[in-house]
């Protein structure tokens, strides 16, 4: 049996695109950590200050 390859680390172009799609979701969001499990994002609180669901607890709706 052959050995399983070690995680590689994503390709600057894959990087790039990660951040651009998620950019277009939400515009602040930042690349916080680059590693063999991906691109890890962190969003800053000061865009979401304004919502009017900010510190409401979520809960589905019913019929």
């Amino acid at each position: 049996m052959s050995r399983p390859s070690a995680p590689q680390m994503p390709t600057e172009r894959q990087i790039q695109e990660a951040h651009k799609a998620v950019a277009t979701l939400h515009p602040g969001a930042r690349i916080a950590r680059v590693g063999p499990e991906g691109v890890t994002f962190e969003y800053p609180d000061n865009l979401s200050a304004g919502s009017q669901y900010q510190g409401k607890p979520f809960a589905p709706e019913r019929k």
